[in-house]
C-alpha cells in the first residue's frame, strides 16, 4: 500500500504579510482568513511578526496622535492630558459646608444636621459647660 500523506496541503503565508497586516490593526482572525489557515496556525507560527506589526500601529497611532495634538485638537489633548498626566474629568465632591445639601439630595429630606435636640441646645447655652479652646 502506498504511503500518502494526509491533511491539509502547507499553505504558503509570509512573515512580511503578516507583520504588515498585524500593523493595520487586523486580528489574528482576520490575517487566517485571508491566508485560508487555522488562526492558532497564525499565532504560533508567527507571533514574533504579530507583536512587531501591533508595535508598529502603535508607534504610528502615537505619531499622529501628537501631530493632531499640536496642531491644536483638543480632544486628543484632553485625551493625552488624561493618559500620560493623571488628568480626569471627575468632580470633587466638596464636603466642606455642602454635606447638608448632599443629604438632601440623597433623599434625607429631614436632616440630623437642621434639627437639633432640645438637650443639645441646651447644653450649648449652659454656662457651667466649659468651651472647647
Amino acid at each position: 500500500m502506498a504511503n500518502k500523506k494526509m491533511g491539509r496541503k502547507p499553505v504558503e503565508v509570509s512573515g512580511d504579510k503578516v507583520e504588515m497586516l498585524s500593523s493595520f490593526g487586523c486580528s489574528t482572525v482576520e490575517i487566517a482568513r485571508l491566508h485560508n489557515c487555522s488562526e492558532t496556525t497564525i499565532r504560533t507560527k508567527f507571533r514574533e511578526e504579530i507583536e512587531r506589526g501591533r508595535e508598529n500601529m502603535r508607534i504610528k497611532l502615537r505619531q499622529l496622535q501628537w501631530k493632531q495634538a499640536e496642531l491644536g485638537n483638543t480632544s486628543l489633548l484632553i485625551f493625552l492630558g488624561k493618559q500620560y498626566l493623571g488628568q480626569s474629568d471627575r468632580n470633587e465632591l466638596e464636603l466642606v459646608g455642602n454635606l447638608e445639601g448632599l443629604l438632601k439630595e440623597c433623599g434625607y429630606e429631614d436632616s440630623p444636621i437642621e434639627k437639633k435636640s432640645f438637650k443639645q441646645t441646651e447644653a450649648l447655652e449652659d454656662p457651667q459647660v466649659p468651651a472647647l479652646a
